[in-house]
């Protein structure tokens, strides 16, 4: 029997409406990608709570909120995830396989909160970065039905002050002290970072105050170490044995209690040793005997040179992120 216009239409939203209905109940991937498309209007099913505005500051943390009801024996579920794109997500974690691997951009900075099974559902993020700025997104499943969800906008500010930079020359063989320094105040946690630009992009990490014995880069292996009295202010780094591909652009970072409070881009510039006179000399024969140099006698000093200073870099913890 023909349906008429009306009866197909009212047919069309009855079985539009059990879809949608089952879609809410069942976290698949279809309920992921209506989380994807249409974060601020899941389906009538999933209420939302407040979106919320974070900010926080380069290097330090943040914590974006989000909460449930539990209730006691049910199976519950948190998923955080993020908008690198602000069209397609990214999952950063899940309370059912915490341990899972983690996007390289939050690898290692991202942890749920211990108290998830009493309703606290907050992500830290650690070690923020100016890329961290972005939208985040917390769903939270009961019994496999979205019960709650939460848009968080994060903004990562890059509120670590830099020092002037430097141009730091040395020779080849010999040794170059990099300057950085701080204020400190007692009883704060301080850690002091360098790194090195081989590239001009990425950054390698040489060494920090917090593990000053852990592995450094063959480059560098044995010949760089931290001033004795960071403690007190002063965040140097020595860099003995000079060579020539030591000609890098180099970062000083120093963090107090997380947070990023200063930095300072340092260029190293490596001379060669002295040239030698190309010219051919004469030899003549005489029956004196070659008399040897006086001790007083010294070779001229390896002229040292100073290029020109490269625009500064803008250090990652500007946010920071």
């Amino acid at each position: 029997m023909a349906l008429s216009t009306e009866q197909a239409l009212a047919l069309l939203l009855i079985l539009n409406s059990a879809h949608l209905t089952a879609v809410a109940k069942k976290p698949n991937e279809s309920v992921m990608k209506a989380l994807a498309e249409t974060p601020v209007y899941l389906t009538s099913d999933c209420p939302s709570q407040d979106r919320v505005v974070v900010s926080g500051s380069a290097g330090g943390r943040a914590v974006l909120p989000c909460s449930y009801t539990p209730t006691p024996g049910q199976d519950v579920e948190v998923r955080w995830e993020a908008y690198p794109d602000q069209v397609k997500s990214v999952l950063l974690i899940t309370s059912k396989t915490p341990s899972a691997p983690i996007p390289a951009q939050w690898s290692g900075r991202v942890k749920l909160s211990d108290e998830v099974s009493s309703g606290n559902a907050s992500l830290l993020i650690s070690e923020l970065r100016l890329e961290d700025t972005l939208d985040y997104l917390c769903t939270v499943w009961i019994n496999g039905i979205c019960v709650t969800y939460r848009n968080v906008k994060l903004t990562v500010q890059a509120d670590c002050p830099s020092q002037d930079r430097v141009v730091v020359s040395g020779s080849a063989g010999g040794r170059a002290v990099l300057p950085c320094s701080y204020t400190p105040t007692p009883g704060q946690d301080v850690e002091v970072r360098w790194e090195a630009y081989p590239d001009q992009v990425k950054s390698v990490l040489l060494i920090t105050s917090k593990t000053p014995s852990a592995p450094i880069p063959a480059q560098w292996s044995g010949r760089v170490k931290l001033s004795d009295e960071v403690s007190s202010g002063n965040a140097s780094l020595l860099i003995s044995e000079l060579r020539l591909e030591d000609t890098l652009d180099y970062l000083c970072t120093v963090w107090i209690n997380g947070i990023c409070v200063t930095y300072r881009n340092v260029k190293l510039t490596v001379q060669g040793p002295p040239k030698r006179d190309s010219t051919t000399s004469t030899t003549t024969t005489t029956t004196t005997p070659t008399t040897r140099p006086s001790a007083t006698q010294k070779t001229s000093p390896c002229p040292t040179q100073q290029g020109n200073a490269a625009a500064q870099r803008r250090s990652y913890c500007m946010k920071p992120l």
